[in-house]
Order: structure tokens, then sequence, then C-alpha cells
């Protein structure tokens, strides 16, 4: 069997699966801000971005344009990591962000001398791009920007070069493996795959960083982390596959606040969708809706 690369977070070396269990409300970074606070914050970020990302800074520019919108206002959904400074791989949503949900798939033009590889995407509108992988097999959870490398190298050097402003976890992976990225506004550190080839994280910091005070977002996070380490075992990376894959975000442990989440009591989550991406064959399954409770299932791929 060839090098299974699902993006979800955790791999194994004869079949590289990077297995992620990432629960998040979209919006809990803004729950204790005005939006007009929000804005006041965004509007912070709009020199930088004008000036070091032009293109990106356009294409907001014509989804405000489009959706007759300010411009402020989708700047801060694009940056609102940077503005919270939560911890999260966006993955699951809660439900309420369910009819924003779009798929795209993108070809890259107008940029002098360069060829930009083509990708697909899960995203939310108003959001350039998110989740998804390109035609190269690089693939990309949290930061869709990524996908216009052609290898995870050269993901890995634009974020070196450029640096990031919120905590966050990156996961990103081609046919060499996973590599997962620990996030905080003042740097990152990278998070090698484990002696199995799994990378396996949930919504909290798992490396130490000098000068970084993080506190537990979530309680469970650390609980949905050891679980899923212990149902991704090599053996089922020897014989992994989309099906196998996806059954280990069907777990209830801990329900409700479990990897297959529900909204119920103090939590306020709900898993919206799940991914699986095999960027080695270059093709991927989106699952909409809990695994358990699938209401359609989107195929792409190059």
């Amino acid at each position: 069997m060839g090098r299974l690369s699902a993006f979800v977070a955790a791999g194994f070396p004869q079949t590289t699966s990077h297995f992620g269990d990432d629960e998040h409300g979209e919006n809990a970074g803004f729950n204790d801000l005005e939006w007009s606070t929000v804005r006041e914050h965004a509007a912070k970020f709009q020199p930088f971005l004008k000036a070091k990302f032009p293109r990106y800074y356009e294409e907001m520019e014509g989804i405000a344009e489009g959706a007759q919108v300010e411009l402020l206002d989708v700047v801060a959904l694009n940056i609102r990591s940077e503005i919270a400074g939560s911890t999260f791989l966006a993955r699951n949503w809660k439900s309420k962000q369910k009819p924003n949900l779009i798929i795209l798939r993108v070809k890259p033009k107008g940029v002098p001398n360069m060829e930009l590889p083509v990708f697909q995407t899960i995203t939310e509108a108003g959001i350039i791009e998110k989740i998804g992988f390109n035609e190269h097999g690089v693939g990309c959870l949290l930061n869709g920007i990524l996908l216009e490398s052609k290898t995870k190298r050269e993901a890995l050097e634009k974020i070196e070069a450029v640096g990031l402003a919120g905590s966050s976890h990156i996961l990103l992976g081609d046919s060499t493996g996973p590599t997962g990225l620990d996030c905080t506004s003042i740097g990152f550190a990278e998070i090698p795959a484990d002696d199995q080839g799994r990378v396996v994280h949930a919504n909290n910091l798992i490396l130490k960083h000098e000068g970084v005070f993080e506190p537990l977002w979530l309680e469970d996070s650390p609980k949905r982390t050891a679980r899923l380490t212990e149902l991704a075992t090599k053996e089922l990376g020897d014989k992994a596959s989309f099906e196998e894959i996806l059954e280990l975000f069907k777990d209830e442990q801990g329900f409700p606040a479990s990897i297959n989440r529900r909204q119920r009591g103090n939590n306020d989550s709900n898993t919206l969708f799940n991914v699986v991406y095999d960027v080695t064959e270059r093709k991927g399954i989106i699952s909409m809706g809990r695994p358990t409770e699938i209401e359609e299932q989107i195929q792409i791929g190059f």
C-alpha cells in the first residue's frame, strides 16, 4: 500500500496517516469581544496586510465588494485567530457555521513570473482559503495560504519568513510525512512525527514556548489527544483507509466533549464536518455532519 496521508492528525511509517481531533466553535475567540472591538483590532493589521500580502488583500477587497459589506469586517474574519489568540486547528465548527461552509477549487492567476498550484479547500464564505490540499500533494489544515507551496518544506519556509501573530496549531504534510506546528504570537515550534509516524493534537499547546503563557482553553483537549493516540495504532496504520480513519472520529469516550463532539450541557460546540485527505494520492473525502450522523460526503482531488 502507498503512504496514506489522511489529514486528521497522526501518521504511520508504512502508511503515513495524520490524525487530529480538533473541535472548536469557530467564533470562540470573539465570544468575549464586541464586534466594534474586533474591528478596532483588525484595523491595526490592515497596513501590514496591504503592504506584505497585496494579492490576498485584493482578494478580501473583492469579497467585501461582492458581498456588499465593509472591508474591515472581511479582514477581521480572515485574521480572527490572530485577534483571538486561541489554540486550535480548525476542523470542526459550531453548528451555526454550517450555512457558511463552502468548498472551492482554486486556480490562482495574475501573479507575475509565478505558476501557483491549483488547490481545493473547505472554508467559510468570506475567508479566502483554509483546510485543503493542492495538485502537488501538499496539504494544510488551518492556513490555506500555504497551499500555494509545492512541497511541505517550502510551506514551512514561508511561515519562517513571515511569522505568525497568534496561537494555533497548523498541520502540514506531503508524501514525505506530517509536521505539526505549535504556534504562538511570538513564534512556532515544529512537532515531528513520533516513532510510529504520528502527529496527534487537539486544542492545546503541546510543546514548551519560552516566555509564553497559554491557559488551557478546553479542559478535555489533553484527554482527546490521549484518546486519539490510543486509537491510532500502528496496526491501523498498516492497513489505513478512508473508512478506517473516519471510524476513529466516531469515538464518543467522554461524551459530549468527545472526539465526536455533541453540543450539550456545558459543551457549546458540535462536530460539523470531518476531512480525510490522502495527499499522496491527491484525494480527499469531506463528511458533513457528525461522523456518526453523516449528512453528505463530498469527494475532492486531482
